[in-house]
């Protein structure tokens, strides 16, 4: 596969995620001028919590999907497998929800939002099932290419919440009402796909007739996988839910908004992880027996791409700022440090492959594990001392565990770093980057300081840069203009 199609498979499924960021970067706009602090937190919890719950709801039934997608279990279909992994994940959500709504609803809202609303956990609950329903649907898409069709549903699955917030915030700063418009709002959506991709997981088997079964004979491979790899996701997300909850519990709900309006920054580094993993991790699986020299390459391009993305968004700190509201504006001291490990996430997908391609998600699991272990304990002894910069540390800090941990067993699978010793100096460079804006405050300081980090890593990625500016963002360019993917 050529360099050109690469660009242009990367470009095809990156296109949400840049309209993600451009809808994102507009709403915290608008809401953190409409929104105190202390309602930001709220919401900003209630999607944390729906997110850890979508995963722990699936049970890894949506990653092993993309696994087995090509390769059904059994003598099914792909229409029956989706058929199958949604009623089971729609029997979960609902008795789980049912349960913690009715029998515990209070000791889960007050656990969960700091106060007694069993509505709240319903709400949650409900915001729940239809992300994982959607989670199924965009899969489907994904997994069949049809990229337009992807491209729309992931725009829609994730800014119509945003949208709907910032109308909501229009009207009122009432966090119940907020939260019911965007949980009613996406339910809309997600009847609207179940209608418009109802062939798609209707249980058509081998011989062309629609069969209700729901035996799961011949599935041992594919609940083990789901099995294995669901902890993983589950204690990703885990990770950033236990932060928010000890800096809620320790520092308050303002305190919360302030941190979580940090997330802006973060999306910008999420956008360009979105296309680029969904689309990477394709060909890696596909080519990773015949094209090792470019997989290898990548890691390379990935770490200088990544150092002088970071450094754009530092030295934009205060003109970024700006569109701000005024009450947020304390997070200038630790924004940088947040963004390490979103950097990390990214520069994850070029050296991580190894396990999943040997299928020891476990060691996967336990790196998961060890970094949570550490984000939490140093969350907790550092917000004490050190307030939202200590909780900014600890999350850098359980980012590097979790890289390291992570790359390192990947490679002894399979190995997709060329230069060591170049890989280590270009994540040094980047930490000094991110560090820059915490202990400078005055931003001219800060750009030239950023300038020479820049300038040194040049001499070390002279190549990667060259090839970068001169091959592949003209492609990009060329591409765009073009509309030919």
């Amino acid at each position: 596969m050529s360099k050109e199609s690469i660009t242009k498979g990367v470009i095809k499924y990156s296109i949400s995620t840049w309209v993600n960021l451009v809808v994102g970067f507009l709403s915290v706009i608008v809401t953190t001028r409409l929104l105190s602090p202390d309602t930001y937190g709220v919401i900003a919890i209630f999607m944390s919590a729906s997110t850890v719950l979508l995963y722990i709801v699936t049970m890894g039934l949506d990653g092993a999907l993309l696994r087995f997608y090509n390769e059904p279990p059994g003598n099914d279909t792909k229409e029956q497998l989706i058929y199958k992994v949604m009623v089971v994940s729609t029997v979960v959500c609902l008795f789980t929800g049912v349960m913690a709504t009715f029998l515990a609803g209070d000791t889960v809202s007050d656990y969960i939002f700091g106060y007694v609303s069993k509505a709240l956990v319903g709400l949650l609950f409900l915001n729940t099932f239809v992300n994982v329903i959607m989670r199924y649907l965009n899969i489907s898409f994904r997994m069949s290419f049809k990229a337009r069709q992807y491209t729309l549903q992931n725009i829609l699955i994730n800014c119509l919440a945003r949208v709907l917030t910032i109308i909501a915030a229009f009207i009122t700063n009432n966090v119940y009402f907020i939260i019911t418009i965007l949980v009613l709002g996406m339910t809309v959506v997600m009847l609207f796909y179940l209608t418009i991709q109802r062939k798609e997981y209707l249980p058509i088997d081998m011989t062309g007739c629609v069969n209700w079964s729901l035996s799961f004979s011949g599935y041992r491979d594919y609940f083990k996988y789901a099995i294995f790899s669901a902890p993983t996701y589950i204690v990703a997300y885990l990770n950033i839910y236990l932060g928010q909850q000890i800096i809620k519990n320790t520092l308050g709900t303002y305190d919360l908004g302030i941190y979580s309006s940090v997330g802006m920054f973060v999306t910008i580094l999420g956008a360009l992880q979105g296309g680029f993993a969904t689309y990477w991790s394709a060909y890696v699986y596909k080519n990773y027996n015949e094209d090792t020299k470019r997989i290898r390459q990548m890691h390379d391009y990935s770490m200088i791409f990544i150092i002088l993305v970071v450094s754009a968004i530092v030295m934009a700190r205060d003109v970024i700022y700006l569109f701000i509201g005024s009450d947020f504006h304390s997070s200038k001291t630790f924004f940088s440090l947040l963004l390490f490990a979103p950097s990390l996430s990214f520069l994850m997908q070029t050296t991580a492959k190894g396990i999943e391609i040997a299928k020891k998600n476990h060691l996967s699991l336990l790196a998961h594990i060890f970094s949570v272990i550490t984000n939490v304990v140093l969350c907790v002894m550092l917000t004490k001392t050190l307030g939202l910069s200590g909780a900014a540390f600890a999350n850098v800090i359980s980012a590097i565990v979790l890289y390291a941990v992570t790359s390192i067993c990947a490679q002894k699978y399979y190995k997709t770093i060329d230069s060591v010793f170049r890989s280590i100096m270009g994540l040094l460079l980047l930490g000094i980057i991110i560090l820059i804006p915490f202990y400078f405050e005055n931003i001219i300081v800060i750009i030239f300081s950023v300038l020479i980090i820049d300038a040194i890593a040049y001499f070390f990625f002279r190549k990667e840069i060259r090839i970068i500016f001169y091959g592949i963002i003209p492609d990009l360019i060329h591409s765009v203009c073009k509309h030919k993917f």
